[in-house]
């Protein structure tokens, strides 16, 4: 399968998981769990998975929601993360080891700036379909919310692309 090809069904398939765990959430919590695990342990039963990048990306990421959270930028219903929260950050995750490798021939800092831009836009959209609550004014929540995605989206495209060049390097090795 050709690359655009790939990235347009990944793509598609993080859109309709983001979708799935925004809209449903508790609701449809389970389902977007179980299909998340269908996702990554396909994935990782059907070529090369980066399961320490995948695991190291996700937990900052909850992490990152997790201060989040106890600044009062987020406000949910329960106390801590929802499920379908977690759930989305461990596919989106599994959708940056895809798009890191795509992009990583455009410049790293055009690439942070419109995965900060993306990021941001998706807690607005969120906000928007009642799936969280924001504890700060619009303004100043797309601010840090574009802060932290712009600082995610570099760590992220450094990661991915360091395993990917550490596994190409093992691979030559065995050759």
């Amino acid at each position: 399968m050709n690359q655009f090809k790939r990235l347009f069904i990944v793509s598609t398939i993080f859109e309709l998981m983001w979708f799935l765990a925004v809209v449903g959430r508790e609701t449809w919590q389970w389902l977007t769990i179980v299909l998340v695990v269908i996702i990554v342990l396909g994935t990782a039963y059907r070529e090369h998975f980066n399961w320490r990048a995948w695991l190291l990306l996700t937990v900052i990421g909850v992490c990152i929601d997790s201060i989040n959270l106890k600044i009062g930028l987020l406000a949910f219903d329960t106390a801590f993360l929802p499920m379908w929260l977690i759930a989305l950050w461990a596919v989106f995750c599994w959708y940056a080891l895809f798009l890191g490798k795509a992009l990583s021939h455009y410049p790293l800092w055009i690439v942070s700036i419109v995965g900060g831009l993306a990021g941001a836009l998706s807690y607005i959209a969120g906000f928007k379909l009642g799936a969280v609550s924001l504890g700060f004014s619009l303004p100043v929540a797309f601010v840090l919310f574009f802060s932290q995605w712009v600082a995610f989206v570099f760590l992220c495209m450094k990661i991915v692309n360091v395993g990917a060049k550490h596994h190409e390097d093992n691979k030559d090795k065995l050759a």
